[in-house]
């Protein structure tokens, strides 16, 4: 997601990834999607299971297979994305709490082990899944104390909507929001 990358590249790192038991398969369907084939149900469970996975600093997306999947017309509307929650004391580092707070950002999908061995002070790691028709969450609130919100490795963020997919300067939401507050102001020096 973000990043155009070859089907050579692409097989190569999602071999060294997922230390794969037996071989797979990368097919190019188009529109920067592909298939992969594996041959090990161990593989599978493996590639489903232990992400999220980036290459190049760019998460890759992961579904099952759909019929009649049309790869022009597919849509990627989420996706499972690291996140560090700094600041908060090490007595919220406990599963329930800090699925609760993933929950608020996302859908929890798991806890980093350092995290969850609270073997890490500075930060807790939760991966998400985001739904990136939203916006991004950017702080939340535990006993009235604010506290932020890091994504890693999400790119191409608009910082005045909080959407995925474009950046501030080609925002719509900002240009609609533009206009509408220029005839509010129009308004205002009329009456004034």
């Amino acid at each position: 997601m973000g990043r155009r990358i070859s089907l050579p590249v692409l097989t190569r790192r999602l071999e060294a990834m997922w230390e794969k038991q037996e071989s797979i398969e990368v097919i190019n369907i188009g529109n920067e999607f592909f298939i992969v084939k594996f041959f090990s149900q161990e593989d599978l469970d493996y590639a489903l299971t232990g992400g999220p996975w980036k290459i190049f600093d760019h998460y890759l997306t992961l579904r099952f297979w759909k019929p009649d999947f049309n790869p022009t017309e597919a849509i990627i509307d989420t996706v499972a994305a690291w996140i560090r929650l700094s600041g908060f004391a090490i007595e919220y580092y406990e599963d329930e709490m800090l699925k609760k707070i993933g929950n608020v950002i996302g859908r929890t999908l798991k806890v980093d082990t350092n995290t969850a061995d609270k073997c890490r002070g500075r930060f807790a790691r939760l991966c998400v899944e985001l739904d990136l028709s939203q916006p991004l969450i950017s702080q939340y609130s535990i006993n009235g104390v604010c506290y932020l919100v890091e994504y890693e490795g999400i790119h191409n963020i608009c910082f005045s909507c909080g959407i995925v997919g474009h950046e501030k300067a080609n925002c719509p939401r900002r240009k609609t929001g533009e206009n509408g507050g220029q005839k509010v102001t129009e308004e205002a020096q009329r009456k004034g």
